[in-house]
């Protein structure tokens, strides 16, 4: 699958190198696409098991920076596992594993907690949340795909620093976490 770019790769050529006959592989998969989303289950099964390692602290925006970090270089890691599941979307049909929801769900944590302390100019940690995960997905999606173009080398920093400074409102001062917000 990484040799081809995608899921570009023949099932028979598959079994040839893995020792299992075409049938075999149809028997536990069902088919090609079973294969594959049960592969980009295992890979980002990983991300999911980084993440939850990610040492935690009493400031919810650094501890949603050090996600932020751990999925970006996830991204750039698995370039060809991350392009299956936007391949997946646009034709209609959806490889988004399991993991990569509780990904998702663990990254919204520190939305609700910068809610509940009131310091979402937004107010709403749902719209917050999705908003990063857009911008993490496009983020990851331009790179991945475009890799021809010169990107700015402070192009991550730059988005994600600026999108936290737009939702974030800064600590109060001596209340726990940065004034920088």
């Amino acid at each position: 699958m990484i040799e081809s770019g995608g899921d570009g790769f023949p099932i028979r050529k598959l079994a040839g190198r893995c020792g299992y006959t075409a049938p075999t592989i149809y028997h536990y998969f069902g088919d090609k696409e079973g294969l594959v989303v049960a592969l980009l289950e295992e890979r980002f099964a990983r991300l999911l098991a980084t993440v939850r390692t990610v040492e935690l602290g009493p400031d919810p925006v650094s501890n949603l920076r050090r996600m932020i970090a751990a999925f970006l270089r996830f991204g750039d890691e698995n370039p060809t596992f991350y392009r299956l599941i936007v391949a997946g979307s646009r034709r209609g049909g959806d490889r988004t594993p399991p993991s990569v929801e509780a990904v998702r769900a663990l990254l919204l944590r520190p939305w609700q907690e910068l809610a509940h302390a009131g310091r979402l100019y937004c107010g709403d940690p749902d719209a917050a949340g999705q908003s990063l995960w857009a911008l993490l997905h496009g983020l990851t999606a331009l790179r991945i795909g475009r890799p021809q173009v010169d990107w700015a080398p402070g192009l991550v920093e730059t988005a994600v620093d600026s999108m936290l400074r737009g939702l974030i409102r800064p600590a109060p001062v001596g209340r726990g976490g940065s004034a920088s917000g």
